[in-house]
Parts: structure tokens; C-alpha cells; sequence
């Protein structure tokens, strides 16, 4: 049997279930790397940072632009200037010179790097003193002493936006809490200060612009006034005009659909007319076609005309006299009826022109009353944008009115366009080195050497944890895998078995049953041989519960205990001695004397023998495989319990005699190597090992090696399964 090639992939829940197995390896090595960064942390010396907050009040306006309308754009680049100024050179100098900072020892030498800090702690550490530890920082040369102690101040210095409000944050960093809150102070108040003395210039301008704003709003708004009362009156003297070409609009509708039906009514008559005329039809009747009385006698004169020449026909030939004058007046009657017929049509044609001359006059009509209508619409139109454009302006001059009253009352002089909302106050921890940024990193360290060290283990693990390891390695199809009964159950196994023939442990079985059973029917029965590689991996357990569940399905089941170091089944069937297969394959008894009755199940057993006897010479073809020939007609199965592989050649003896083997591991204990070793070794069992099963399984932990789907099997199982 081929292995089938192991599967490479990782699932994240997968990667869970190897961390949660390896719990206590990766918390040792997290309380290791946590321990050593505290005890960093308590070496190198520690920097605090103080705090303050500065907000921009972002309703102040500036010259130029219109207070109270400024563009989120406009406060933000405002926002990012007043960054500028409080980190600017020009203020940092006027702190350090207020705040006499020249002499003050943290300012004499540049902030500590990252570098310097772990090369002072390794100094440290190693008990050597730190180079030019024995020097004086104050003897440093310096054309310009302001400027090195701005740079050292401005080093320490942060600041910063936070995020999109107007909010600054001011940062300095000192070894001591409360020189940190102090200047951190200090570069706010002094901001401020500068802000209160910029302000009149500013309100000034800002004055200014207002007023010229203020006059151009005035203008325009008169402007639009004028425009809208000359419009108006405009509109007022059409307004009368309105009424009337309302109701004569109503009624021109009317009458053009009057003459619209009098128009097609004339037209279909018309049409009648000519269709009558062309098929040599009588014409409708008078009242039909207006009153055409000559016609109508015309009619009567020809059909008189007719009969008298048909009447003639039957006295005289075809040219008698009498009847070419009947014809003669026939026809003139037939020309006189025409030229009256077209005389009538000529009539309706007059008729329908005056219907159609009427039709357009109330058409052109309408439209002129429409186009009024139209203008009218217009105007108004045109007056309500007028409205609209006016109240803009009128609010727009308000507004600049209202502004200007509110300068006048010197609001914006009396305080900057920025206020202090948090004032510092000396830390209570360092801002280096971070405790949890050291603890993160720490903690960051440990977790990847935990994951190398998981990693490591999991490819020391030596036993058979799940069914994919039995097709890795040894290439065999995992037939089951057998629970661990809990002992609270107080029954063995096979006893367990006919309790619940319904649980997990009986179903497991039974698909080895199955998978035994599968195939081709014989007309014999079949021999199957349970091994183990090791002694207490429950080969003997499993041989007892495939006998007997094999018995209750009714199947003629014979179970041998062939294993004749440590025969186990006789336990089955109670501790009176008897003799057993050894005896039996001595020639000592007969079959039927050793064969003994499982009373539960019906399963017929061949216990082993108390002692041992030539096994090579039993086991052989000549011994045990004649037993089996003459136990195939008799049982349609033969399940033999025989030694583990790796104690004895047993197993390699009994195999050419059978028909299929079971290779029984115990889950997490048989090792790999040695599993893969007894299979390399017993090479009689090739092509007659069906699968193995995984015995003893602990389901708790089994399933922390179990798949996402195999995981969520087994829970649907065990619902299933009512465990």
C-alpha cells in the first residue's frame, strides 16, 4: 500500500490548536523574556516628557478673509503654521534666555541616542568606565553659546498636531518630571504672548477689509432693489392682461376641438363620397350629402330607363331601333348623374376648406394666447431669481454689518486666537525607556523564540497522533480510531461494547468490522490476523470486540487467541482452566472439546494455552494453517489474536495462513521509527494489511492534532452519539 503524500498546509485554525497544545512551553518562555525586560528596564535611566495642549480657536478669521466663513482647508493650514512658530528657532531662544537655561547641564550635551543608551548600558554591565565619564561636558568650544543651547533645547522639544483638530500639543523632554512641565509651560505662555501682540495689528487690518466689503455689499444690494421694483412694475401691468387670456384660453380650446371633429367628420364624408362615385354606387342619401333632389330623379329616369331596355331586349334584336335609343337616353342620363355628382363633390370640397381655413385661425389663435401665457411665466420667473438674489445680498451686507459692530467692540484684541486647555504637569512615569514598548518588544522577542521552540517540538513528537500520520508514514488507510473508555464506566471494553452498542466505541468498531468484511463475497470464510508492534497497544481488546460484535450481527464468528506468550481471551470466557489451542494443535484433543460459547453474543471461541510449546512448529502451515482450512467452511470469520511483531516472529508465522490484517498502534505511545521498522521486518504481511487503528484515543486531546473538519466531526459525532 502506497502512502499517500502528507498534506504541507497550515491553517490558521490549525496553527491555534498546535499553540494551545503547547501552552506550558510557550508561558515558561514568556516569563523568561518578560523576567529579563524588567531587569533592563531597571538599568537604563529613565527621560520623562511633560505635556501641554494649545488649542486654535478656529472661528478667528484672518486679513483677507471674511470672519466666520473660513474654509476647513484655510484652519488647516493655519493650524499647521502655528506648529511652525511654537517649534521655531526665534521663540525657543527667548525661552532659553527668560528661563536662564544657559547653564542648565542638560542642554550642554546632545540628547542621548538610542546608540549611546545601549552602549552606556553595556559599559555598565561590564564595569568599565565610560569614555570621557572623567570630562567636563561645559568645556566644549562654541562660537555662538545661544545657538548650541537653542539646538539642545529644540532637540527636546516636540511638537505636534493632534490629528485633524486644532488641537497642539507641546512636548519637552528633561530628566527631571518638573523642569519637563515647567518649560513645557513656558513655550505656551510665551506663544501666547507673542499671539496678544500681533493681535491689534491684526484687528486693524481686519477692520479694514470689512469696511470695503461692507460698501460693496451695500451697492450691490441697492443695485438688485432697483432691479427688482422695475420688475415688478413690469409684471403688475401684465397681471390684468392674465385673467382674461385664462378664460380665453379655455374657451379657444373648446372650439378647436369643435372644428378638429367638424374638419375629419367633413373629410370622411368626402371620402365616402368618392369611394361611392368610383365603385358606380347611388351616392348616400340626400341628407348625407345636402339636399340634391335633381339627383335622385336622375336616379329614377335611369332605372326606368333600364327596365324599358330590358323589356325591349326580350321583344327585339340587339340593333332595333327602339333599343339603341334606349341606350342613347341611358347614357345621357348616366352623364347628367356624374356631372351632378361632381357638382356635389365640388360643394363638400368648399364646405371642408371652410373647416379647415376655421381649425387654423383657432390654432394660430391659441398659440398667441400661449405665447402671452409663456412671458408672463417668465417674468415671474425671472422676479423670483431677482427675490432670491436680492435677500442674498441683504443678508451678505447683515452680515458684514453685524461683523463690523462686533470688531467695534474690541472682542478679538482681548485675547489671542489661541488658548492653553491642558497645562502640564510634571509625568508620573518616563517616556524612556517605555515600559510597554520594552515589555512589547519583549513579549514580541519571546512569542517568535515560543513559535521556533513549538515548531521544534512538534517535530520531535514521535507517536501517531492522527489518521493523516498513519497514511504519512506508513501508508496504510486508518481503519478507526478507538476511544478511551473513561473508567467511571466500570466495564471493560469489550463488556462496554454490548452496553452501548450504539456509542462512539461500538461505531468505531464496527467500521473496522465493515472495512474487514468489504469486498468480493467468498464462498469461505474469512481469516483476519489483529497485531500490534508493541505489547499493551490493544490488539487482544480489539480481536474480543470484532469477535463479538461480529456474533450479534450474525455472522459465525470464531475468535483464536494465538497468542501463545500472554493468551488474553480466555478472560472472556472466565477463569476455569481448559485446554486451549497449544493442546489442540498438539493433537492432545479435539475441536469441538476446546471450542467454547461466548453466552452474550453467541461468538465461538479457541482460547490460548498456559503454556508454551514449539511455536514455529504450531504456527506454521503444518500446525495452525491446517486449523484454519478446516475453520473456513465452518465460520464465515476467523479473527486470530497473535504476538506483537516487534516481541516475536509470531505474527510473520501465522500470516501466509490468512486472508487480511489489522495493525493495531496505541495512539501517541507507539512510536513512529519502530512502527514503520516492524512493518519493513514483516514482510510476509504485504498485501494483506487492510489499515490500522489508532487505539486508546484520549478525544479531549485528540482534538487539539484534529483539523478544522475533522474537529467539527467529532463534536457533530459525539452530539450524535449523545456523549
Amino acid at each position: 500500500m502506497s502512502a499517500a503524500p502528507p498534506r504541507n498546509e497550515l491553517s490558521l485554525l490549525e496553527l491555534l490548536l498546535v499553540l494551545r497544545r503547547r501552552a506550558g512551553l510557550i508561558a515558561t518562555i514568556l516569563l523568561i523574556g518578560c523576567g529579563l525586560s524588567v531587569g533592563v528596564l531597571s538599568l537604563v535611566p529613565r527621560t520623562y516628557v511633560a505635556s501641554t495642549l494649545v488649542l486654535i480657536d478656529p472661528d478667528r478669521g484672518r486679513p483677507g478673509e471674511a470672519p466666520g466663513l473660513a474654509q476647513g482647508w484655510v484652519d488647516s493650514a493655519l493650524v499647521d503654521s502655528q506648529v511652525q512658530i511654537l517649534a521655531s528657532r526665534s521663540l525657543a531662544r527667548e525661552i532659553v534666555i527668560n528661563l536662564g537655561l544657559m547653564d542648565d547641564p542638560e542642554l550642554l550635551a546632545p540628547l542621548p541616542s538610542p546608540g549611546r543608551i545601549v552602549a552606556s548600558l553595556w559599559e555598565r554591565l561590564a564595569g568599565t568606565p565610560e569614555a570621557g565619564a572623567g570630562s567636563d561636558p561645559r568645556e566644549e568650544p562654541a562660537d555662538d553659546p545661544i545657538a548650541e543651547r537653542v539646538d539642545r533645547f529644540l532637540e527636546r522639544l516636540t511638537v505636534t498636531r493632534e490629528g485633524r483638530t486644532y488641537a497642539i500639543a507641546v512636548n519637552f523632554k528633561a530628566a527631571d518630571p518638573e523642569k519637563a512641565a515647567r518649560i513645557a509651560n513656558a513655550v505656551a505662555e510665551h506663544y501666547l504672548l507673542a499671539q496678544l501682540a500681533s493681535k491689534v495689528e491684526r484687528a486693524e487690518r481686519a477692520a479694514a477689509w470689512l469696511g470695503e466689503r461692507l460698501a460693496a455689499a451695500k451697492a450691490q444690494h441697492e443695485a438688485d432693489l432697483a432691479a427688482l421694483a422695475a420688475l415688478r412694475e413690469r409684471a403688475a401691468a401684465g397681471g390684468e392682461r392674465a385673467g382674461r387670456d385664462g378664460e380665453r384660453l379655455l374657451q379657444l380650446e373648446r372650439e378647436l376641438v369643435a372644428a378638429s371633429l367638424e374638419r375629419a367628420a367633413k373629410e370622411a364624408r368626402i371620402t365616402r363620397l368618392k369611394e361611392q362615385i368610383r365603385r358606380g354606387e347611388p351616392i348616400a342619401p340626400v341628407e348625407d350629402l345636402g339636399s340634391s333632389t335633381l339627383l335622385q330623379n336622375l336616379y329614377a329616369l335611369k332605372a326606368q330607363s333600364l327596365r324599358r331596355e330590358a323589356e325591349l331586349k326580350a321583344e327585339y334584336g340587339e340593333r332595333h331601333p327602339r333599343i339603341v335609343d334606349a341606350r342613347r337616353e341611358i347614357a345621357e342620363l348616366q352623364a347628367r348623374i356624374e356631372a351632378e355628382q361632381a357638382t356635389i363633390l365640388r360643394e363638400q370640397e368648399g364646405l371642408l376648406q371652410i373647416a379647415r381655413t376655421k381649425e387654423q385661425t383657432l390654432e394660430r389663435e391659441l398659440e398667441r394666447v400661449k405665447a402671452r401665457a409663456a412671458e408672463r411665466e417668465r417674468t415671474s420667473q425671472e422676479l423670483e431669481a431677482l427675490e432670491q438674489r436680492a435677500e442674498i445680498s441683504r443678508r451678505l451686507y447683515e452680515s458684514y454689518l453685524g461683523q463690523i459692530e462686533r470688531s467695534a467692540q474690541g472682542e478679538a484684541a482681548q485675547r489671542p486666537d489661541a488658548r492653553v486647555i491642558s497645562e502640564a504637569v510634571p509625568p508620573s512615569a518616563p517616556a524612556f525607556p517605555q515600559p510597554r514598548l520594552v515589555l512589547s518588544v519583549a513579549l514580541t522577542v519571546s512569542t517568535i523564540v515560543a513559535l521556533v521552540a513549538v515548531y521544534l517540538a512538534e517535530l520531535a513528537e514521535k507517536g501517531f497522533r492522527t489518521t493523516e500520520d498513519l497514511r504519512a508514514v506508513l501508508g496504510l488507510a486508518p481503519l478507526a480510531t478507538l476511544p478511551s473508555l473513561s473508567r467511571r464506566t466500570g466495564a471493560a471494553p469489550e463488556a462496554h461494547l454490548l452496553e452501548r452498542p450504539n456509542g462512539r466505541f461500538a461505531e468505531a468498531v464496527r467500521g473496522v468490522l465493515a472495512s474487514l468484511l468489504a469486498g468480493p463475497v467468498e464462498a469461505r470464510g474469512r481469516v483476519v490476523l489483529i497485531t500490534s508492534c508493541l505489547p499493551g497497544e490493544g490488539k487482544t481488546t480489539l480481536a474480543m470486540c470484532l469477535g463479538r460484535l461480529a456474533a450479534v450481527e450474525g455472522l459465525r464468528t470464531l475468535l483464536i487467541d494465538a497468542d501463545l506468550r500472554r493468551p488474553r481471551v480466555r478472560e472472556l470466557l472466565g477463569p476455569e482452566p481448559r485446554p486451549g489451542l497449544v493442546e489442540l494443535l498438539g493433537g492432545e484433543c479435539t475441536l469441538e472439546s476446546v471450542l467454547r460459547l461466548d453466552p452474550p453474543t453467541g461468538l465461538v471461541v479457541l482460547p490460548g494455552s498456559a503454556r508454551l510449546d514449539r511455536p514455529t512448529r504450531l504456527l506454521g502451515p503444518e500446525g495452525l494453517g491446517r486449523l484454519l482450512a478446516a475453520c473456513r467452511t465452518r465460520f464465515d470469520l476467523v479473527i486470530l489474536d497473535t504476538a506483537p511483531l516487534l516481541a516475536v516472529a509470531d505474527a510473520r508465522l501465522i500470516a501466509p495462513s490468512v486472508d487480511r490484517a489489522v495493525l493495531v498502534l496505541r495512539w501517541g505511545t507507539t512510536a513512529r521509527a519502530l512502527a514503520a521498522r516492524a512493518l519493513a521486518d514483516a514482510r510476509e504481511l504485504d498485501g494483506k494489511l487492510t489499515g490500522a487503528v489508532l487505539n486508546r484515543v484520549d478525544t479531549r486531546k485528540a482534538a487539539l492534532w484534529a483539523r478544522p473538519g475533522d474537529r467539527a466531526a467529532r463534536l457533530a459525532l459525539a452530539g450524535y452519539y449523545g456523549e
